[in-house]
């Protein structure tokens, strides 16, 4: 992991080149934003997993891990030093890497396990860990070991209570093609998991979503032993006043639930999904949705920019004025680095019944481009060339890790994201009519598209995973090229200067 030097010394480089792309710093309630879908609740009987990732100034790498193969007795050594037994194999992962982060990378294995986090504030003050506890490792080890997200909530919750948690609190949404779960880890050796029922949706901002829990119930309940106990102890919990244990309550900081970026956030959300609830109200760990929801209904809610919240939006829907400089609560914000959402489909084969789609940088201004889950390879300017050898290379990336190239994606995402809030009412509206068309044409090519590569899958699974990894290659690289038309006609130059910048943002574990 990077060292607080790498941190921090070089922090006034970023303020000059950030007010020369127009791009805001990154507000402290911003700390990510996920949806989670039942099956039933949605419109087709998929379950989707919507996450924005918010970090500022960052690079984001895509690569496919394949499996790997371990000796008998091998052992994991994890960031900061614990030792664990390594599993014979690991899965096969996609992996959205932001190099030198401890809290910001998402996964999806080869089985459909899709795991995301957003940063929740706990009231605990005391860090208890052993060799050093455990933060990055933690959804890392998911990925490569769980084949549910239920055995994954088991995996994370087993290492928690051995080496304790580093950070100050985090849910985890962790999906796969049935069901989908919450995850909140407290620092040190408490955590609370709970299940979203089939037929609701969860919201997730930067609070401890879960509420009531009955660990009795272990269908839709988990969580360490001592949880309960522990909040006792602390004078968190009275039984006798509040009778039902409540996580939340007990367990999250002031601060994250009284958070105007986390309130007004959750409060656009649950309007875009035709709830009624005022921007106070203390809004419920799941809930059933008056509409069924579909997955454009997903991508529209994360890259909302608080349209007719009143009392938040102050551009008149984007019309008079730059939502990230005026609007408040918005879900898709200046930090906003990728999004995605993921489409899990149990009738069909996981290569192409779970489907990610992803946006890289900013999701208002990029389409949702399908990376089906069978895929072998990126394409080869999704990732920084000579960079990843090692898990050590994302701890300790090298100095030009955020010098920007033009033949890397993501600087030309960066790029667009960050000019077109320099004329936002004028370039919006063009970027956003681009975007919106490519998703069209890609929703309604689907079907055909994925009957093709199910009748390949059928007579040859490796023909038919080459299918959709060229497939969705060509959809990667397409955007790619669309991006860089958009910076022309725009009128909108790559920066000449090879400026670094480093780390807005993370979250760095008291010792």
């Amino acid at each position: 992991m990077t060292n607080m030097k790498y941190r921090f010394a070089t922090l006034f480089l970023l303020i000059p080149f950030l007010t020369c792309l127009g791009q805001e710093m990154l507000p402290s309630e911003y700390n990510c934003f996920s949806v989670l879908v039942g099956k039933d609740a949605s419109v087709d009987g998929t379950l989707l997993y919507g996450h924005n990732d918010d970090d500022g100034f960052q690079l984001v790498n895509y690569y496919v891990v394949p499996r790997k193969n371990y000796a008998k007795g091998a052992e994991l050594t994890l960031q900061h030093g614990a030792k664990i037994p390594q599993v014979t194999t690991t899965n096969k992962f996609l992996w959205m890497e932001v190099p030198g982060m401890e809290v910001s990378d998402s996964f999806m294995n080869e089985y459909g396990v899709t795991i995301g986090s957003n940063f929740c504030g706990s009231r605990e003050t005391k860090m208890d860990t052993t060799q050093g506890g455990i933060l990055y490792d933690l959804r890392l080890i998911m990925a490569q070991r769980a084949k549910t997200a239920r055995e994954a909530v088991k995996i994370a919750g087993s290492l928690i209570e051995k080496l304790g948690y580093r950070g100050s609190g985090r849910s985890y949404c962790i999906s796969d093609r049935e069901e989908a779960w919450v995850f909140s880890a407290v620092k040190g050796r408490r955590w609370a998991a709970a299940r979203v029922p089939d037929d609701e949706v969860m919201i997730l901002p930067n609070y401890y979503p879960i509420e009531e829990m009955d660990l009795k119930d272990t269908k839709n309940y988990l969580g360490s032993p001592d949880l309960i106990s522990y909040a006792k102890e602390k004078g968190w919990y009275y039984p006798i006043i509040n009778r039902k244990f409540n996580f939340r309550e007990a367990y999250a900081s002031n601060g994250a639930l009284k958070n105007k970026g986390n309130t007004g956030r959750a409060w656009s959300a649950y309007s875009s999904l035709g709830m009624e609830y005022g921007r106070d109200d203390n809004f419920p760990f799941s809930f059933k949705p008056k509409n069924k929801v579909s997955k454009q209904k997903v991508m529209e809610l994360l890259a909302g920019h608080s349209q007719g919240m009143v009392g938040m939006d102050k551009t008149k829907s984007c019309t008079i004025g730059n939502p990230y400089e005026l609007n408040e609560g918005m879900i898709c914000n200046g930090g906003t680095i990728y999004s995605f959402v993921v489409e899990s489909r149990p009738w069909m084969p996981v290569d192409i019944g779970t489907v990610m789609w992803l946006a890289p940088r900013r999701c208002d201004v990029q389409p949702f481009i399908p990376w089906y889950c069978g895929v072998t390879e990126v394409p080869e300017n999704y990732a920084k060339k000579g960079f990843f050898n090692s898990i050590q290379d994302h701890y300790a990336p090298p100095a030009d890790i955020h010098v920007m190239s033009r033949d890397l994606a993501y600087w030309n995402f960066e790029v667009l994201s960050a000019n077109v809030n320099k004329d936002f009412v004028k370039k919006y509206p063009i970027a956003f009519k681009k975007k919106i068309k490519m998703e069209k044409s890609l929703f309604k090519a689907q079907e055909k598209f994925e009957k093709k590569a199910l009748k390949k899958y059928k007579i040859s699974p490796k023909e038919g995973i080459q299918f959709i990894t060229e497939y969705s290659n060509k959809q990667a690289n397409t955007s790619y090229k669309n991006t860089i038309e958009l910076l022309v006609e725009l009128g909108i130059p790559f920066p000449s200067s090879e400026t670094k910048a480093i780390k807005i943002k993370d979250e760095v574990p008291a010792e």
